[in-house]
């Protein structure tokens, strides 16, 4: 029935198309119109669209650009991937990877330069070294000085250290290059002490090849160690004797005897040196003929430490003018 009645009314004249969605045009547009705010009016166009462009396959704008990017990426990474890699890619590779690997400098913090300098001290100091060499230190810092004297009884009020325990650190502490004896004791001036830094004393033990053991404390291998051992220790005893009393005899004019073999046997373990320093400044203090060389007891104990080569040279030379 629907053939023939479609047949019939034609009357052999082709039917018009309608316009394809035509139905859903109006049917928006009417949507539209019974919207009283533009906002959903908006909405329902924009649904019609999408509706639209999905019946027909049409990318939305958010798809084109997805498949856009793609494409240009896939094109672009391919051809410069090609190119690099004919033109020098490993070069630059290499290049970009040296560069991007290769360490930034940065400068240690105040923080991190403590902790080293303080790990410096703690791997080379017994406990009565630290407090000595902190004393000295801190007394060198307020002042703004890196050499001051000290006496016994100053570094006995800020260490609570007995003289003895004071007297070792020092010497200890200069055989560790941690300070410097610059002029022995004048008095209750004290001896005067070069007080080096944390950087200054690796540099120093650097230099001198010194190491000490971190856990005894003990220097443990260096030449200058060495040397001081065998001089301290005086393996030749009589050498060490002979030297002795030939510096007596020289600075005092006095013969050697019972009392002098006495007193001998407290400084057999002294370097003649220091025994030379002592003489001279016992003999310039005190001008008296006929001086004993007991009776120098008291500046062995202060002068403790080894004095410099230069000081001792310094001794000589007043020595000889007066």
């Amino acid at each position: 029935m629907k053939k023939t009645k479609d047949v019939s009314t034609s009357a052999g004249t082709p039917k018009k198309k309608k316009p394809e969605n035509k139905g859903r045009l109006s049917s928006m547009l009417e949507s539209m119109q019974k919207r009283s705010s533009p906002v959903n009016a908006h909405k329902v166009a924009t649904k019609y669209f999408d509706d639209f462009k999905k019946d027909r396959s049409i990318p939305t704008a958010e798809e084109s650009t997805k498949i856009t990017t793609a494409v240009n990426t896939s094109v672009g990474t391919a051809e410069s991937t090609e190119v690099d890699t004919v033109v020098g890619t490993p070069v630059d590779s290499a290049v970009t990877t040296a560069v991007d690997k290769k360490p930034r400098k940065t400068s240690p913090t105040r923080s991190q330069v403590k902790a080293s300098e303080s790990q410096i001290l703690d791997d080379s100091h017994t406990q009565s070294e630290a407090k000595v060499y902190f004393s000295m230190r801190d007394e060198c810092s307020s002042k703004k000085k890196t050499q001051l004297r000290f006496g016994l009884k100053e570094l006995k009020e800020k260490t609570g250290l007995s003289d003895k325990t004071i007297r070792n650190a020092i010497h200890s502490l200069e055989k560790k290059l941690s300070i410097k004896v610059v002029e022995p004791s004048l008095g209750v001036y004290g001896r005067k002490i070069r007080v080096f830094d944390p950087e200054e004393i690796s540099q120093n033990r650097k230099k001198a090849e010194l190491i000490i053991d971190s856990t005894t404390k003990k220097i443990v291998d260096s030449a200058t160690a060495v040397s001081s051992a065998v001089i301290t220790a005086v393996d030749n005893k009589q050498e060490h004797k002979k030297e002795v009393l030939a510096l007596y005899k020289k600075y005092t004019g006095n013969s050697w005897d019972d009392r002098a073999e006495k007193f001998y046997k407290s400084i057999d373990n002294v370097r003649p040196e220091v025994v030379e320093s002592v003489l001279i400044l016992g003999m310039l203090k005190d001008k008296k003929k006929n001086k004993h060389i007991s009776d120098f007891k008291a500046l062995f104990k202060e002068l403790g430490g080894e004095p410099s080569k230069t000081y001792i040279e310094h001794l000589r030379d007043i020595w000889k003018k007066k």
